[in-house]
This record gives C-alpha cells, sequence and structure tokens, in this order.
C-alpha cells in the first residue's frame, strides 16, 4: 500500500498505492503511510520526501467510498483519525515534504496535500474537497485550506465541493507549480535537492515554527519563535551556516 524508492541520497520518493487506476485510499494505505513516514522522520540520512500516486493516472481521487458507505459513527472515527495521522505527521516531521500531484487528487487526497510543505502538479491535476456532496463534511486537516487560500475561497470550495483545474490551483495558491505530467518527477527531485545541502536541525526548527504560527495566536506564536531562534544558537549551525555563506563556500553541517 505504501512503496517508497530511496534511489538518490537524501531523497526518498513515497507513493500511495491504493485501490484501482484512481488510487482510491482505504483506512490501511492511512495507517501504511502514518508507519512510513515515522520511520523516515528517524532516518537522518532524510533531507526531503516526494509524496505522489502510484502509477499514471491519479494522484488519488480520494477515499474509497466503499470502505466508508457502511460504517457505523464509531469505524467512522476510526477511519478519519487514520487519515489525521500521516496528514499530521507531513505537517510536523523534521524533513520537508514535497506532493507530486498528477491527474484527481480528491477529498481526502488533498487533506494529505494541504500538509505538504511544497505542492507541484501537472497541467491535468484537478484538485477539490467534494465530501458535501457524498453527505460528510471535509474535517481534519482541510482545516489548512483557509490560510492556504484565503477564507472566502475556502468556503466556495468546502461548501460548494467543486474541483479547480491546476491553473485556478495555481492562480489561488492551492499548488506552487504547474508543470508538463513529463517533467513533474524531475521538478520534484529537483526542488528536493535543494534541501541538501542545508541543515536537518533547521529545517526541522523552521518547520515546527510554521505549524505553531498555524496553532497558537500572535503573541504565542512569536515567543515560542524567539525561544526556538535562541535554542538554534547552542548548536554549532548558526555560526557554521553564516561562516560559509560569508567565505562563497557550502555549509559543512555534519550530518545536523
Amino acid at each position: 500500500m505504501i512503496d517508497t524508492d530511496g534511489a538518490q541520497p537524501g531523497i526518498v520518493v513515497t507513493k500511495l498505492e491504493g485501490r484501482g487506476p484512481l488510487n482510491l485510499l482505504g483506512e490501511k494505505t492511512f495507517l501504511a503511510l502514518k508507519a512510513e513516514l515515522d520511520r523516515l522522520d528517524q532516518d537522518r540520512s532524510v533531507r526531503a520526501i516526494i509524496l505522489t500516486g502510484s502509477g499514471d493516472r491519479a494522484f488519488s481521487a480520494g477515499v474509497d467510498l466503499h470502505q466508508m458507505k457502511d460504517l457505523d459513527p464509531s469505524d467512522a472515527e476510526s477511519f478519519i483519525t487514520a487519515l489525521h495521522g500521516p496528514a499530521r505527521k507531513l505537517l510536523t516531521m523534521a524533513i520537508p515534504a514535497i506532493a507530486a500531484i498528477r491527474g484527481p487528487c480528491l477529498g481526502g487526497a488533498l487533506e494529505l496535500v494541504l500538509a505538504c510543505d511544497i505542492r507541484i502538479a501537472t497541467e491535468d491535476a484537478v484538485l477539490g474537497l467534494p465530501e458535501v456532496r457524498v453527505g460528510i463534511p471535509s474535517v481534519i486537516e482541510a482545516s489548512l485550506l483557509p490560510p492556504t487560500v484565503g477564507l472566502g475561497r475556502a468556503r466556495r470550495l468546502l461548501l460548494t465541493g467543486e474541483a479547480v483545474d491546476a491553473s485556478e490551483a495555481l492562480a489561488m495558491g492551492l499548488v506552487d507549480r504547474v508543470v508538463p505530467a513529463g517533467l513533474l518527477m524531475d521538478v520534484a527531485h529537483e526542488t528536493a535537492n535543494r534541501f541538501l545541502g542545508m541543515s536537518r536541525d533547521v529545517l526541522a526548527s523552521q518547520k515546527e515554527i510554521v505549524a505553531k504560527w498555524l496553532e497558537l495566536g500572535e503573541e504565542e506564536s512569536a515567543a515560542f519563535t524567539i525561544k526556538e531562534f535562541a535554542r538554534m544558537f547552542t548548536t554549532p549551525v548558526p555560526r557554521e551556516g553564516m561562516a560559509a555563506f560569508l567565505e562563497k563556500r557550502a555549509p559543512e553541517f555534519g550530518g545536523r
């Protein structure tokens, strides 16, 4: 249900493997993805992950309604909690997560994508949260939609359940870049390469700061980031990073 490729040192490609050509996602896939993300988060050799769908037709058209339609309330809670696990991990894990999106990316799949740090889509990508159309609300990481695209656009997408094409997704900030299908993984790897020479600890710190911006009020967020900024100076990373910049050389962070 999860296929991981670590052929390029420091960069891992993780593929969602759901049911059928539209890559429909179920609870087992979410649990497997969470376990894999936990593993990668502990591997200090990893500097970035690329999350994409298996096959060449879709990132994922969303959750498998065949699994969901007969759930009782307890099972429904278990199912959506299973989706929340990997989405939250993508948001908070130490390493940057890049979503490489081809074709449909709908519902729970888009919630995973919203939790990624960078989103790259092909020209044929279609993105949306159609849950209201099948009788359920969009929840959990759909909460990332308003700060990503703005409250007005988020309301429109959530209440109508309509999807947007790649060009509109780019215009509203739902994706960061749109590329031809044949270049998707090349561009994703080029983006991931940017992190290879950076400090893993600093990337983890920056990701935690961004997560706190989403969670805390302005004053609490500022207080946290001041402490986190000062904490980094207990390590040799800032001195080495700034010295390397001034000396016009690559920094040597020594696994940090």
